[in-house]
């Protein structure tokens, strides 16, 4: 699979309380099953709320899968970014 990182344009997200984060990643998660029921490769590591957006890091088959999960779960995907390559500070290695 390959990993992307996902900006969610959401002005005002970082007020928003955890109680209302919590449903919409519930939504997000049920998507995701549903996806990899069907047999489509993709799932997500993790979530950052800053400022005005939600970044999230997922690994999937391709970009269409994850525009397919913003539909599917609600939710926007402002932005798909591909990532090439990660460096891992802790170790000084390149993946």
């Amino acid at each position: 699979m390959k990993k992307f990182l996902i900006k969610r344009e959401i002005p005002g997200v970082s007020k928003t309380p955890s109680n209302d984060l919590d449903k919409g990643a519930k939504e997000s998660e049920k998507a995701l099953i549903e996806m990899r029921e069907e047999g489509k490769e993709i799932q997500q590591e993790q979530s950052y709320v800053l400022n005005d957006a939600i970044y999230c890091i997922y690994n999937a088959a391709s970009e269409d899968l994850i525009k397919e999960h913003a539909e599917r779960s609600g939710g926007v995907a402002s932005e798909i970014i591909e990532i090439s390559g990660i460096i891992k500070h802790n170790t000084s290695t390149i993946s």
